[in-house]
């Protein structure tokens, strides 16, 4: 769950400096980061994170048994990544889909917990 929380603020975090989300970009570039706000640097980071949720998506599929999420967080993933060199929009589409996808499986994960038993107080 921490490899789809962690991997779905990333994919944000680089798609806004992707964007030009200018409080992001200014707040880098103040740190001394601005190196970091070229493509050739964020395009590999969103992948990364990308990978990094839909790999925490595939692990938790066991869990609970349901392959939507899964299946949801790799189309949303691949939405994403094309959105940037094609069309915004089909970008920010595509992560929606992958933080909803992200939200459904951990409610699915919880379910399941509650459902076996295994609650601890």
């Amino acid at each position: 769950m921490f490899k789809q929380i962690a991997g779905s603020l990333g994919s944000i975090f680089a798609s806004l400096c992707c964007l030009g989300f200018a409080p992001l970009l200014a707040a880098l570039s103040a740190a001394g980061l601005g190196f970091a706000i070229s493509d050739a640097v964020l395009i590999p980071l969103l992948t990364v994170f990308l990978g990094i949720t839909l790999w925490g998506l595939h692990g938790s599929r066991r869990r609970h048994g349901n392959n939507a999420p899964f299946y949801l967080g790799a189309a949303g993933a691949v939405a994403a990544l094309a959105g940037v060199f094609v069309f915004i929009p089909i970008h920010v589409i595509g992560l929606l889909a992958l933080v909803g996808a992200s939200a459904w499986d951990i409610v699915l994960v919880r379910k399941n917990h509650t459902a076996c038993g295994t609650t601890s107080l």
